[in-house]
């Protein structure tokens, strides 16, 4: 007689027992389900890019109401006011070379060396506007002591928030009573006299568009997929574990904050960046008024892509560094970021193609071994790994791609909006098949032949997208388009930075003080 099985013999089996038939079942079904997929790999639908609609920008004429206004020709004194987020520093070497020394094709003038100094910017635009006010009026005062130079003869050179500064000066020295004018003219340099949208988009006081910026770049740039090696398995899950999720996120974050947009948490956050955004009293106000001295405005057109130049150029900051030093007007190389960008982009396109590649091999692979379970299952995982780290790479290659576009959406350079252009058509009689539609201008147009035929009528849209030409932060159209003034002047090739260094601006300050602007002989200056 044999012995029973023990009693617990088949319960401490059950559980493995279990286990493999759950085995079973699954690999039973991904068998059944791998026979079923198509060996086939869809292929995404193509779309033809939208071409963008350029507007150009035409500055008005020049007045000339100032046309007899002449200057002095002996000493005068350059005030030089610098742009927001920026300091005395600004204009330091430019100053020192324009009154004694020169440069390379710039000879020095007959100016009393003033050193530029930094106003307040932590109130607003009428703070910081009397702030200098009474800095100018003092040296001013010091000049006319000391060297017999009237303030009437002086200019203020002005970079960005310091041209509005100074157009809101000039129409406070229309009160007599409680102000006395130290300056004769201005010459402005990208000062967004129309308003800025960049103020209100990257700054913490409006959209704080730069941080978002920053943030999702960080989002897409620091996927685990595209710094781990393919063989190795994903720790994603860990991140805090992972070395290899820490480096991504280290270095696509810290490099994206400190080289590609160093702007996003200073020189936007200042208060008074609040009165600039386009619909403010002042810009309102400023933009359509007359100012009551000779004003020359000169604007930046950058090329494209206009990001990546003006991130460069931003980078730079306003330490001037050795080449400047040199030349203070040699500030013209800004492709550095344009280069690293394209890099960027083929590498994630070619890594995008590699693994979609990857991916069809594994599919196919998966179809072929469809009797082979483990084979089957191997491929599956493979072909999942391999689209999850193609979708990485292509998101990666779109922020690059898209970057430019998405900065030139935030300073008002970019507009992406729905037109009306005419109607859908569509008739049918009896015997005709309801397919056909046509494009009609009128909705009255929409008609048939066919007395018995039913006409129906939609509006018809269509996406548009507007460009305007802008200097990386400012618009050609907010910077050089002050009425009244005697000149309007293009900087060609140059974004918001480059602009009080640039080889253009050399070129303009030359023909300024050599009085060969129309409208302009009060700029002119005699040489030292």
């Amino acid at each position: 007689m044999k012995p029973s099985p023990h009693p617990e013999s088949s319960t401490q089996n059950l559980p493995m027992i279990l286990t493999l038939s759950i085995i079973g079942i699954m690999v039973a079904f991904l068998a059944h389900s791998t026979q079923a997929q198509p060996c086939f790999w869809p292929q995404s639908p193509l779309f033809d890019p939208l071409i963008p609609n350029s507007i150009s920008f035409i500055p008005p004429t020049g007045s000339t109401e100032f046309s007899g206004k002449t200057s002095t020709t002996g000493e005068r004194v350059f005030f030089y006011l610098h742009g927001l987020g920026g300091t005395g520093t600004s204009w330091n070497i430019v100053a020192s070379r324009t009154a004694y020394g020169g440069s390379s094709g710039y000879p020095a003038r007959q100016v009393v060396f003033d050193m530029p100094y930094t106003y307040l910017q932590n109130g607003s635009l009428q703070d910081a506007a009397l702030d200098i006010d009474a800095e100018l009026n003092s040296r001013a005062w010091n000049a006319q002591q000391i060297h017999g130079i009237s303030p009437g003869e002086n200019i203020v050179i002005a970079h960005s928030l310091g041209g509005l500064e100074a157009l809101l000066l000039d129409s406070l020295y229309e009160d007599s009573l409680n102000f006395t004018r130290p300056f004769g003219g201005i010459i402005m340099l990208g000062s967004a006299i129309g308003g800025s949208d960049a103020a209100f988009a990257l700054s913490s006081w409006g959209q704080n568009g730069a941080v978002q910026f920053v943030e999702d770049a960080c989002s897409i740039l620091s996927n685990p997929w595209l710094w781990m090696p393919s063989f190795l398995p994903p720790l994603r899950w860990f991140g805090s574990l992972d070395p290899l999720v820490q480096q991504a996120i280290q270095t696509s974050c810290s490099s994206l904050s400190n080289v590609l947009i160093p702007f996003a948490l200073g020189r936007f956050n200042q208060p008074l960046v609040a009165e600039v955004q386009s619909l403010s009293p002042w810009p309102l106000n400023l933009s359509q008024r007359s100012p009551k001295i000779p004003v020359v405005q000169l604007y930046g057109v950058e090329e494209e892509p206009v990001f990546w130049r003006t991130a460069y150029s931003m980078y730079q900051s306003d330490s001037i560094g050795l080449s400047l030093a040199q030349d203070p007007f040699g500030f013209d190389e800004d492709d550095f970021l344009v280069d690293w960008a394209s890099d960027q982009m083929a590498r994630y396109q070619a890594q995008t193609l590699l693994a979609q590649a990857s991916a069809q091999a594994h599919a196919q692979a998966q179809c072929q071994a469809w009797l082979n379970p483990v084979a089957s299952i191997y491929h599956a995982w493979q072909r999942q790994r391999a689209e999850e780290q193609s979708v990485a790479a292509a998101k990666a290659h779109q922020w690059y791609a898209q970057a430019n576009n998405v900065f030139k959406e935030y300073i008002g350079a970019r507009e992406i909006g729905m037109a009306h252009e005419g109607y859908w058509c569509r008739c049918r009689g009896d015997e005709d098949p309801p397919f056909t539609w046509t494009i009609v201008a009128q909705a009255s147009d929409c008609y048939s032949n066919d007395p018995y035929a039913q006409c129906h009528v939609w509006p018809r849209w269509e996406v548009q997208i507007t460009e305007r030409p802008n200097d990386g932060i400012v618009l050609a159209s907010s910077a050089g388009n002050l009425p009244g003034a005697v000149a309007h002047i293009e900087l060609p090739q140059t974004n918001h930075q480059q602009m009080r260094n640039s080889q253009y601006t050399r070129d303009v300050f030359k023909r300024l003080f050599n009085g060969q602007i129309p409208g302009g002989p009060f700029f002119m200056t005699s040489l030292r």
